[in-house]
């Protein structure tokens, strides 16, 4: 099916689950959801004259800043994803964008995200006001937008403190995309790979909550740690546990590029 866009400005989108897009379990991966977000957004910024390719020419590109996923069901091989996504209003230089999924099967709700994206100068790096891009495309009725408030985790994340596990990704050529930066959906990858497999086979993630704070490269070397309220974080019946990335320079200093806040469930919750 062709993405479309419907008399309410809301875009739409089915995805067939392949093998490749399922764990050890056949059960649909996180990254599948990451990726189907970024698909369905870049498809209706395409689809009225705003994705990448066209702000490129201009000098501009879109970036995604915070997503916050909350995830309800996870698949399997041969589902049927009926994803929906809209613009929301500009929040000062943030475009905020929801992007929902739905099991063709039964119809029952597979996740929920809220987005927030920036467009960027390219040649300054600066982010840019949104409105000309944002009227380009054309909002959804008052009525069917919703509140894009995010909460404020500084609060939880400063709560977990103990470390529970540290890795160092190799980053691949694959992991840059058209901006010639690392792509989004290889963080999540990333913070994945840190955790023991007993974990990822015993739980899977209900909540994702992550921030993209800078751009990293093919060149960098980052770390990633795993960070828990206490030292038993990876036997809570409903793990949280926070991941932080950080590209160690040159000079030994280390700096953030991005965090997540998780939460997890046992795998047959969902």
């Amino acid at each position: 099916m062709e993405f479309s866009i419907d008399e309410n400005n809301i875009g739409h989108y089915a995805y067939t689950v392949m093998s490749s897009d399922t764990d050890s379990f056949y059960n649909t991966r996180l990254s599948l959801y990451q990726e189907l977000v970024q698909e369905v957004a870049g498809l209706h910024a395409n689809y009225r004259g705003v994705g990448i390719s066209d702000l490129q020419k201009a000098g501009k590109t879109w970036v995604i800043a915070r997503s916050r996923m909350e995830i309800y069901h996870y698949g399997w091989w041969q589902d049927v994803l009926d994803v929906e996504t809209w613009p929301q209003d500009p929040v000062g230089l943030n475009c905020p964008r929801i992007v929902r999924a739905f099991n063709r099967k039964d119809g029952k709700p597979v996740f929920f995200t809220n987005t927030k994206w920036a467009i960027i100068d390219t040649v300054k790096g600066r982010p840019l006001r949104p409105k000309e891009v944002t009227d380009a495309l054309i909002l959804p009725p008052k009525e069917l937008q919703m509140d894009a408030t995010l909460p404020n985790n500084q609060e939880k994340i400063e709560s977990c403190d103990k470390v529970l596990a540290v890795y160092e990704p190799v980053i691949h050529y694959l992991d840059t995309d058209v901006n010639h930066h690392v792509n989004n959906v290889s963080y999540t990858n990333w913070i994945l790979e840190a955790l023991p497999a007993s974990f990822m086979d015993a739980y899977k993630p209900s909540l994702v909550d992550v921030r993209w704070i800078r751009q990293t490269y093919r060149k960098d070397h980052l770390t990633v740690t795993v960070f828990a309220e206490d030292e038993n974080g990876f036997e809570k019946e409903n793990p949280e546990l926070y991941f932080r990335i950080e590209r160690i320079k040159d000079d030994g200093s280390r700096e953030d590029v991005f965090d997540a806040l998780t939460e997890w469930k046992p795998r047959n919750s969902f």
